[in-house]
């Protein structure tokens, strides 16, 4: 057995959203709808990128027509590199930090696998991840708890060692449905009043708070 810090990836290891900004709003425009603010497109980051962009519609559509859009968005943010995205300062050398004590560490995101994969190789070729898991066909979105529970199980960890570190409710969901330790970043995209309505008990202000709190 071992400890196991489990990561949320968009606003807790990465800002991501203004790459997300850009290619949702270059798939509205593409498709005839108006443009999301900075801030919309914020709120609405966390639940997946269908649930992102259908948000971002704003309106009632097709099944089939929100497969196109989503396709599309995928594609071409995907296809980007991100190059707006930036890795938090602090982050890498916290990931450091907890492996050189023993942990094992590990991402579970709703963003699509593909997309993942692309941002870690991109962002975090230099960290040495135990598991990384995004959206995927035939796997549940948080805050489901299945796969939270699989990467403990995968990594030979119990409830009781692992932490669920995120910025958002998801996350906080995601931790209380697993039963695992919730730590909640205020870095990232929601306020600490707004998590606080989702039952967060335990804030980082910043990566270094973190150490603090892992033990």
């Amino acid at each position: 057995m071992g400890k196991l810090a489990i990561f949320d990836l968009d606003g807790t290891l990465i800002d991501s959203l203004p790459d997300i900004e850009y290619y949702v709003n270059q798939t509205l425009e593409k498709f005839g709808y108006k443009k999301r603010s900075y801030s919309d497109v914020r709120k609405f980051i966390g639940n997946g990128a269908r649930n992102l962009v259908k948000d971002c519609i704003g309106e009632e559509i097709s099944s089939e027509l929100l497969d196109e859009r989503l396709a599309y968005y995928n594609r071409v943010y995907t296809s980007s590199g991100s190059p707006r995205t930036k890795v938090y300062d602090g982050v890498k050398e916290l990931l450091y930090t907890l492996k050189g004590k023993g942990f094992k560490i590990a991402v579970l995101t709703n963003k699509p696998q593909e997309t993942t994969d692309n941002v870690m190789q991109n962002y975090f070729g230099d960290v040495e991840f135990d598991m990384v898991v995004g959206y995927a066909e035939g796997r549940k979105r948080k805050p489901d708890k299945t796969e939270t529970l699989n990467i403990i199980s995968k990594l030979n960890s119990t409830i009781e060692e692992t932490y669920f570190i995120g910025d958002g409710e998801t996350d906080c969901l995601t931790a209380k449905n697993a039963g695992v330790k919730s730590i909640s970043v205020l870095w990232g995209y929601r306020d600490k009043e707004f998590l606080q309505s989702f039952g967060a008990k335990v804030f980082a202000c910043s990566p270094n708070d973190l150490l603090d709190l892992i033990k």
